[in-house]
């Protein structure tokens, strides 16, 4: 039987309080939060229990409770990005953790991330799993609205429809666990304020600034946010591992857990860097507008001098280089780099 993880309690300067849980020892690996949390109530599903019991037998393991869930608090704090920040700095804070890997799954990779790029001497190694950078990516405008509306006007049957989205294999009985466990997390109000956040969150101006070795996983079909986003992620980075999972699991703890876990601890322990997504393809798969972008990368300029060069918005730059990613199979902007110059390209194509 798995043993209990100690949950303790620490503050925010705004005086608002934050549960954390933690177990194990070693080098200090802290997860963030992604959808909705509890640290105790999880504790009830054995294979959650079970994958977080495998992490702490290598690391000093933590996690806590975003504010508006689970045992912290649920009122008085403004949800925002720097507040979510704010909440991971004061639980390694009250841990006496200076240095850590952390692991952003969901919702959380987006703070994990800009984290990392504010205090990049705290942060050892980082994994952004089913991660995105905007919440545009995730889905529709329309979608969004009425997934709002179902939470709503009636919580139980929102709380089974997002069940069902990320856990999309479960069991019926994991369904059940997840649809309950949403429900003792958080209120509807909150439920559905956190679908605002993370509908208006967006981080990708910090991520060129992340310098941390990153891994980036994904399940190639993940019903919860599309393999897209996760692409989106990669190719922002400057440097990164990017892996992509078989399968349409989004949550990677209650199912799926072993293979998940062995990843994400030959990554922490420097066995592994992932390997690339795809094998690469031939260049000629790559446009003519495409072509010129790769070659601007290579001669080291930034996605808004890039932008500025061609005559095109920065958004448009991010699409073409996620991608020329996905079409030549490279994990991070240096890969691609070194493809550019496999194909001779130093300047825009004629």
């Amino acid at each position: 039987m798995n043993v209990a993880p100690t949950v303790r309690f620490c503050r925010l300067h705004n005086g608002s309080s934050v549960a954390y849980a933690s177990m194990g020892s070693g080098r200090p690996l802290v997860m963030l939060p992604g959808w909705l949390c509890h640290v105790r109530e999880l504790w009830s599903h054995p294979a959650a229990a079970s994958a977080r019991a495998r992490l702490s037998r290598h690391h000093r393991f933590l996690w806590y409770d975003r504010l508006g869930c689970g045992l912290s608090d649920r009122r008085g704090f403004e949800l925002s990005v720097d507040n979510d920040v704010a909440q991971l700095e004061a639980v390694l804070d009250a841990a006496g953790i200076e240095r850590a890997s952390l692991i952003g799954y969901s919702f959380g990779a987006g703070p994990a991330a800009v984290f990392a790029a504010r205090h990049p001497e705290r942060v050892h190694r980082l994994i952004l799993y089913s991660a995105f950078a905007r919440g545009t990516a995730v889905t529709t405008p329309e979608r969004f609205e009425a997934l709002k509306h179902l939470v709503r006007m009636h919580w139980g049957l929102g709380s089974r429809a997002l069940a069902a989205m990320i856990v999309p294999t479960g069991s019926s009985r994991d369904i059940e666990w997840f649809t309950r466990f949403q429900q003792v997390a958080a209120s509807a109000a909150m439920a559905e304020a956190l679908l605002d956040h993370i509908q208006s969150m967006d981080v990708r101006a910090w991520l060129p600034e992340v310098h941390t070795p990153t891994m980036v996983l994904h399940h190639r079909d993940d019903h919860a946010v599309p393999l897209s986003a996760g692409q989106e992620v990669a190719a922002l980075l400057p440097d990164c591992a990017f892996r992509v999972l078989q399968g349409n699991e989004h949550d990677p703890f209650i199912r799926d857990s072993g293979a998940v876990v062995e990843t994400l601890l030959g990554f922490l322990s420097g066995r592994s860097n992932g390997t690339p997504a795809r094998q690469s393809k031939a260049p000629a798969a790559l446009s003519r507008r495409e072509r010129e972008v790769l070659a601007l990368i290579a001669e080291g300029m930034s996605n808004k001098a890039i932008s500025t060069a061609l005559e095109i918005s920065t958004g448009t730059v991010e699409r073409h280089a996620c991608n020329i990613y996905g079409k030549l199979g490279v994990r991070c902007r240096a890969e691609a780099v070194r493809t550019a110059l496999s194909m001779n390209l130093s300047s825009p194509a004629p």
